[in-house]
């Protein structure tokens, strides 16, 4: 049985093509428990939009994002941080960049 809100690896196909397409991103990471494969009924799908310093707000690209993708039913997670940054947030202690770093699946990396 299908339920409305599961995350299907097709779906995960259509979020990741669609960042590609809106917000051309550096790369981008999955994280959490779909890449750990232990999810469950109340998972979301984690990913870290890596953007160049071009991108000056994040939090208003996370909702450019996050409407574009509004056709696609599944409980996200989209965290947005610029390139220059990321080391910053990574050495942070208490914040989840590290963990995605380490331990996620780079699906995206552009070649220029």
């Amino acid at each position: 049985m299908t339920v409305l809100w599961e995350i299907t690896p097709q779906k995960v196909q259509m979020v990741i093509r669609k960042i590609v397409e809106i917000s051309r991103p550096r790369k981008l990471i999955l994280f959490g428990s779909y890449v750990r494969g232990d999810m469950h009924v109340s998972s979301d799908l984690d990913i870290l939009v890596i953007t160049g310093n071009e991108i000056k707000n994040t939090r208003k690209e996370s909702v450019r994002i996050r409407r574009a993708l509004k056709g696609i039913i599944m409980s996200m997670d989209i965290l947005v941080v610029q390139e220059g940054k990321l080391e910053e947030l990574v050495n942070t202690p208490g914040l989840i960049y590290k963990e995605a770093i380490r331990n996620g699946e780079i699906v995206y990396e552009s070649t220029s």
